[in-house]
């Protein structure tokens, strides 16, 4: 069986109107009385009140204050006020009571019956804003899991891009995210006649040190030259692992002195490296490959830039590994032998792409007007 709701009245210090109290009860309510608001402050703070009904002594204290103050004691739990007034009461006054946080107005005269009426709906409204409140407080929390789930989701992205994007083991971009950089600085470097670099680099007889050592011993030699790749670029820089033993660099507004330097400053630095193995120092050697675009004049695509650079990393291990070597270092000859392979339409590095096949081509023929130029100016040097 529900308890009897618990009733505050605020009666002043004059006698209750018309037995008030009496009123209340019989509406089947635990009555408690105040003579003013400090009273009642008192009780709303110590008690759980359900209802306050405020008799209007303006010589006393203010209904609408008091209303307004006894609602503030509990900002949690809806306090439903009845204003009490006498008959008569001016429609401004009336609007002014209800204006300041008074739910519902009776008259002094009240009846009986009317007055357990009213005090129903108050209950009732208590009710559905208890109600509301529990909504609205479940509501709160379905959003903050939402946010949290949201927050982790991001997160969860995040880290999902920057794995989709980088080496597991050395932490180096990989090879999809080098490809893409590529081709976007490789679309710069044509609109606005940047030279762009391309740097390959090898391990020299891994497959050796990995046999002798061990795997993770071979993981180890790979973190520790992502290192020293990193230190020896510059931030515009990216750096990549291009495949197992392979890195590459690619680097903006880098010409053949420039990517030089960078090679001789890559070979130095792993020279001077400690890789300590289980029986001492390990030596690690690297070789290098470099291609220059626009300077070397085949690279018309980025595909053909990482052919070259590739093709020049060949030419190091070839001269005895431990070096270093650009494209256009490469013998005449050699280089006469690969462009003469890339003429063909159906080659996938121009990627049936007619405008590129014309541009290789003319790119050829100017490489070959240089080389016999200088071929043809070779006796004139020599001769007294």
């Amino acid at each position: 069986m529900p308890r009897p709701p618990k009733v505050l009245a605020v009666l002043g210090h004059e006698e209750q109107p018309n037995g008030l109290v009496d009123k209340l009860e019989a509406c089947g309510t635990r009555v408690q009385t105040a003579e003013d608001c400090l009273a009642a402050m008192a009780l709303v703070r110590s008690e759980a009140v359900d209802l306050a009904v405020v008799v209007d002594r303006p010589g006393d204290f203010n209904l609408a204050e008091t209303a307004r103050v006894l609602k503030s004691l509990h900002t949690d739990v809806y306090l439903p006020v009845i204003g009490v007034v006498e008959s008569g009461l001016p429609p401004d006054r009336r609007r002014t009571v209800l204006e300041g946080g008074v739910d519902d107005v009776v008259p002094t005269t009240v009846d009986e019956e009317t007055l357990g009426y009213r005090v129903h709906a108050a209950m009732r409204l208590k009710a559905a804003h208890r109600q509301l409140q529990q909504v609205r407080n479940e509501l709160e929390k379905t959003v903050a899991r939402e946010a949290d789930l949201l927050k982790q989701l991001r997160q969860d992205n995040r880290t999902l891009k920057v794995r989709s994007i980088t080496d597991g083991l050395t932490a180096l971009y990989n090879y999809r995210y080098l490809m893409e950089w590529l081709k976007t600085e490789f679309k710069i470097s044509q609109r606005y006649g940047h030279n762009l670099s391309m740097v390959i680099v090898d391990l020299d007889h891994f497959k050796s040190v990995n046999d002798q050592h061990g795997h993770p011993f071979g993981d180890y030699v790979l973190k520790e030259v992502a290192v020293i790749l990193k230190q020896c670029a510059r931030e515009s820089d990216l750096v990549a692992r291009y495949a197992g033993d392979e890195f590459a660099l690619i680097c903006p507004r880098t010409g053949h002195k420039e990517v030089r330097a960078l090679a001789s400053r890559i070979l130095s630095t792993c020279r001077k490296h400690r890789f300590a193995g289980q029986d001492g120092r390990v030596p690690i050697n690297l070789s290098l490959g470099t291609a220059t675009y626009p300077q070397d004049p085949e690279i018309v695509s980025p595909e053909l830039l990482v052919f070259l650079a590739d093709q020049a990393l060949y030419y190091s291990k070839r001269q005895g590994r431990a070096s270093a070597t650009a494209w256009h270092e490469i013998d005449a000859q050699a280089r006469m032998t690969i462009r003469r392979n890339l003429r063909g339409p159906g080659n996938p590095l121009l990627a049936n792409d007619p405008r590129s096949r014309l541009e290789l081509a003319a790119a050829v023929r100017l490489a070959g007007a240089r080389e016999n130029g200088t071929a043809r100016q070779t006796p004139q040097e020599t001769s007294p």
